[in-house]
């Protein structure tokens, strides 16, 4: 009988020490589930703390500087100017043009002749040969010009032509007065081809305009003179 008995204790104590784990292990649980929030807003606080230092550090970047060219202005608005390629102008205004980060004035100009609108940066003025009107002492001299008989060559057209066209465009007036000299042809001399015809009316107009211009008078007057110079020689 005593035997029995302590077989009866040792399946007891067994009985209780498993019951003690069980509890040991319910209660961990329920204090790591407890703790776990615990640790989530932690996180979630030391996550907004660096949020805020990264914010600071972020320094937003300071818009691009643009850049002037700035360039001394040589013409005014409302001013008659001389353009190699084109001829008389008048300039209607002055504006200012940016692109890429660049800032720069322009002359506004407006041409007679061709009936254009062109827009001539300060910086490149002096390169294409933007210039005043001839004055009126310069002016008169080159109507000396025309008096004197023509000077044609005997090369071809064509190379005549070009050497003409290389003196109407290159902005000089004593070349113009040249080329007029040359290409003018009276009622009763030999017909000119279409081309000569057509070169010696730029060449004219040009000229025309310009020494109305210098000597404060019409086109129509200007026109009338130098025609009356070109047939008295």
């Amino acid at each position: 009988m005593p035997v029995k008995k302590k077989a009866t204790t040792q399946k007891v104590t067994k009985k209780n020490t498993r019951a003690n784990t069980k509890k040991k292990v319910e209660v961990k649980k329920k204090s790591l589930a407890k703790k776990q929030p615990v640790k989530k807003i932690a996180k979630k606080k030391v996550a907004k703390n660096v949020v805020k230092k990264v914010a600071k550090k972020i320094v937003t970047p300071k818009p691009p500087k643009i850049k002037k060219v700035i360039v001394p202005q040589e013409f005014k608005a409302g001013e008659n100017i001389v353009y190699p390629t084109h001829g008389v102008g008048r300039i209607l205004t002055i504006e200012k043009f940016q692109y890429d980060l660049v800032e720069e004035q322009l002359y506004v100009i407006q041409f007679f002749q061709d009936k254009l609108t062109i827009r001539v940066p300060f910086a490149k003025a002096k390169l294409i040969g933007l210039r005043n009107i001839t004055s009126k002492p310069s002016m008169t001299r080159t109507l000396s010009v025309l008096k004197q008989k023509p000077k044609i060559k005997k090369a071809m057209w064509s190379r005549r032509a070009q050497e003409y066209d290389q003196k109407i465009n290159s902005g000089d007036i004593k070349l113009l007065s040249e080329v007029v000299r040359d290409l003018f042809r009276k009622d009763d001399q030999t017909e000119q081809s279409y081309s000569e015809r057509q070169m010696f009316q730029v060449a004219f107009e040009r000229y025309t305009r310009e020494f109305a211009i210098s000597s404060s008078l019409k086109f129509d007057e200007a026109s009338t003179k130098i025609l009356e110079i070109l047939n008295k020689r």
